[in-house]
């Protein structure tokens, strides 16, 4: 399965839409990879804290301005998808009602991390929590339309999806596994749920999210490629499946959008979920604080003050190890970077195997 397949739910871009689109893909291209690398130049190489080159940067009128076309780039992208999927949303909505495989599972009561609350994150027009209704799917559609915009605007390779390099990373290093139960963690609108169905047929695939319209979007995406997975609403931190009760526990670009706290209380999940010999595998941006300089620590954080990213820099400043260490893994892990099959990109993976023998 390609990282963008298509499928009825996706809507019906026109000329001009897709005009739209590629002129936002160039000024994202233009502003990220021509642009922003000269801006180290605005700084005084004599200055060494972050906040003094915080200081400069943004004190600089050419560095203001690059600011407000990024975001501003930002925000146009999403309006490109927004307005042909809300002239599309009645023919959405009717065929996420179609129920033939998996299942969907939807709970009112949760209450959604605080951040989530307060933030679009990624500048998402209503968020990832955005639900107007029973049917509604909108979030869903957005994050996968804008999601697919976005990564050709990085320049992200097509011909891999980010489920599809897990899966050859699992290949390479654990030629013999074969997963029966596997659990999608922050699946989002369920692009990275599916390719597990497809690649492991007889594998029972469950998905969490706390996203009511971003689950119902899933469960009809899922549907209409034809795959079975069981979507879930429900948090990372503390879920209501048993101990030991999966193969494969995987989140992709999840660890970005939280906390440490609950980057570390996910790691525990997997590991009460995983049974003897399990494998948990984190796919996320490969942004390491550790080693960059200070230059480029301070101008990364623009996504934690302009693009909605609360914790961008307590992902960057994570500790793999420590992670898995603390969750109660000891036996073979993988932490570092891992290339998408076409070169265009190296993703971060944290990823470990839980004992055969659990100590008492």
């Amino acid at each position: 399965m390609s990282r963008n397949p298509t499928h009825n739910l996706l809507p019906p871009y026109t000329a001009e839409d897709h005009s739209r689109h590629r002129f936002i893909m160039a000024m994202k291209k233009y502003l990220g990879r021509q642009i922003r690398p000269k801006l180290r130049h605005l700084v005084d190489p004599s200055l060494t804290s972050e906040d003094q080159i915080e200081e400069a940067l943004y004190g600089n009128d050419i560095y203001q301005t690059w600011c407000a076309l990024s975001r501003a780039s930002q925000e146009q992208m999403w309006q490109s998808v927004l307005g042909p999927l809300e002239k599309d949303r009645t023919r959405i909505e009717g065929l996420g009602q179609t129920k033939t495989k998996g299942s969907l599972a939807l709970d009112p009561d949760l209450t959604p991390p605080e951040a989530m609350q307060k933030i679009n994150v990624h500048l998402q027009p209503g968020g990832y929590l955005a639900n107007t209704g029973e049917t509604d799917m909108m979030a869903g559609a957005l994050y996968e339309c804008g999601g697919a915009l976005y990564s050709r605007g990085q320049g992200i390779g097509t011909t891999e999806s980010k489920a599809q390099m897990v899966m050859r990373f699992m290949t390479e290093r654990y030629p013999d596994f074969k997963p029966r139960r596997i659990l999608d963690m922050g699946c989002s609108a369920g692009s990275s749920s599916v390719p597990y169905a497809e690649a492991f047929p007889d594998a029972e695939v469950h998905a969490i999210d706390i996203g009511a319209g971003m689950l119902r979007y899933a469960h009809a995406r899922a549907e209409q490629l034809g795959q079975t997975v069981h979507f879930h609403q429900q948090r990372i931190e503390q879920t209501s499946f048993e101990d030991q009760s999966f193969d494969l526990v995987i989140s992709h670009n999840l660890m970005h959008e939280l906390s440490l706290d609950s980057q570390q209380a996910m790691m525990r999940e997997a590991y009460r979920l995983l049974k003897p010999g399990g494998l948990t595998i984190h796919q996320d941006l490969p942004i390491r604080y550790k080693d960059l300089d200070t230059y480029t620590r301070v101008d990364l954080l623009w996504d934690k003050y302009f693009n909605g990213e609360p914790f961008w820099d307590e992902y960057a400043n994570n500790d793999g190890e420590v992670l898995l260490n603390n969750a109660g893994f000891d036996g073979d892990m993988f932490i570092g970077k891992f290339d998408q099959i076409d070169k265009t990109f190296s993703w971060y993976l944290i990823a470990a195997q839980k004992e055969d023998q659990v100590h008492a």
